[in-house]
């Protein structure tokens, strides 16, 4: 789940925010801007980091091959400290704008091989592009296939762990399959009796999850397209439905502030995740399958024993809703990302957070691991996606070239690209080893 727009006439994706969040973040946004205005005085000059980094961004904008060297202050908190480090800011060329749809691109992901990139549009559509473009192909901004026919915006897509399939979630109440090959629509998962919010394949295939404005979320059959049956139980919107990595489990998380565990294979609930104060945006399994990791708008992230459902210790330091909480790959370490502009980077093992890493001038939207879990990218409202290193947490690159706000942003399988979608209209492909300007 991720993000939000300036506004208010937004919509949302699997990886974004509902329209809810989108609401209440931004009223709470309002307010207290509103109290700012009363009550605090206009200060000369930048006074925080997050204000040294928005004026190199500027400069680094209007001069792409100048480098902004600019100095980070360690913030207070508990646990390691690092050393201020020297950042830099500059301008990652992107490799090449791959698409100009009619709406917003919600949802932007690669193929497990990392051949192709599939992005979920506001248009109503979902297309499929090549990551790695003959040099014929013709226009870097064809799409090899248009899929069309849900009704209304498409809030996520997703290529099944074989890469043979897609599945695309819309607000029109509806999921899709499509054959990644021809694009062919191979079946319709029709059931649901409000927007389907995310859709996900298990990690062996054979089935798919939705989640659901109605309350509901809802497994179904990819080879027959037949619903295998209904998780009911949360009391208001379900925002994401996701499988365990042995594909046993399911959880879901919903607006009634619970996220709620199942068995895959009965479909009976098996326990209700309780103690968050606020709509539960997020839900991720540890790549164990051990422990759950859930994110609020409560502005806390917690830490859940998957096997009895007890909650092991919740993460504070935000001050806004978490919009994204997940598991480094070796799940030694979190991030969350926050409406409060902040990145997380966290030792579940003892719940301190290493670093809350300032830069961005708006809400956080996503953030995400690198495959090899080394580096972390965060996409957010300010129209910016950025890398910071998991390892050694410094300020990181800015990735310039969006107009709006970034949704979301993913890693290649091989972790040397980004694919990053945007209110813009537009997905790009960003390097990430680099830096430098790539022609295709």
């Amino acid at each position: 789940m991720e993000a939000l727009t300036s506004d208010g006439n937004g919509r949302v994706e699997t990886a974004r925010p509902p329209i809810s969040l989108i609401v209440s973040l931004w009223l709470a946004t309002a307010l207290a801007l509103l109290g700012l205005a009363d009550g605090a005085a206009a200060q000369d000059g930048p006074t925080n980091t997050a204000d040294v980094v928005s004026e190199a961004s500027t400069d680094a904008a209007s001069e792409p091959a100048a480098i902004a060297h600019i100095r980070r202050d360690t913030p207070n908190r508990v646990g390691p400290v690092l050393d201020p480090v020297a950042a830099v800011v500059f301008d990652l060329r992107s490799i090449g704008v791959r698409t100009q749809q009619d709406g917003w691109v919600q949802r932007a992901a690669f193929s497990p091989d990392g051949r192709w990139f599939v992005v979920a549009s506001d248009d109503g559509t979902a297309r499929v592009f090549a990551a790695h473009p003959d040099p014929g192909a013709g226009p870097m901004d064809r799409a090899v296939h248009v899929l069309g026919g849900h009704g209304d915006s498409v809030s996520s897509a997703a290529f099944s762990p074989d890469g043979t399939r897609i599945v695309t979630a819309s607000w029109d109440g509806t999921a899709r399959l499509w054959d990644a090959a021809t694009g062919a629509e191979l079946g319709v998962l029709n059931g649901h009796g409000d927007a389907v919010i995310s859709a996900t394949f298990s990690p062996d295939g054979t089935r798919v999850a939705t989640a659901s404005a109605d309350g509901t979320a809802r497994l179904w059959d990819t080879e027959t397209g037949t619903a295998l049956g209904v998780l009911e139980g949360h009391g208001n919107g379900v925002e994401t439905a996701a499988f365990s990595p042995d594909g046993t489990l399911v959880v879901t998380a919903a607006q009634d502030q619970t996220a709620r565990l199942w068995d895959a294979d009965t479909l009976t609930e098996i326990t209700v995740l309780r103690g968050h104060d606020g709509p539960v945006w997020s839900a991720a399994f540890s790549p164990d399958g051990a422990r759950i990791v859930t994110g609020s708008a409560d502005g806390t992230a917690r830490i859940w024993d998957a096997a009895s459902g007890a909650e092991v210790m919740a993460l504070h330091g935000h001050d806004a809703d978490v919009t994204t909480a997940a598991f480094s790959p070796d799940g030694r370490l979190i991030v969350t990302a926050s409406a409060d502009g902040m990145v997380g980077i966290w030792d579940p093992a003892i719940g301190v957070a290493f670093d809350l890493l300032h830069g961005h001038q708006d809400m956080v939207l996503s953030a995400a691991f690198s495959p090899d879990g080394r580096l972390v990218i965060s996409a957010s409202a300010d129209g910016t996606t950025r890398l910071w290193s998991a390892v050694m947490v410094a300020e990181p690159p800015v990735l310039l070239g969006h107009g709006d706000h970034v949704w979301s942003g993913s890693f290649s399988p091989d972790g040397r690209r980004i694919v990053t979608a945007s209110a813009d209209g537009t997905a790009r492909i960003w390097d990430t080893v680099t830096g430098a300007e790539q022609r295709v």
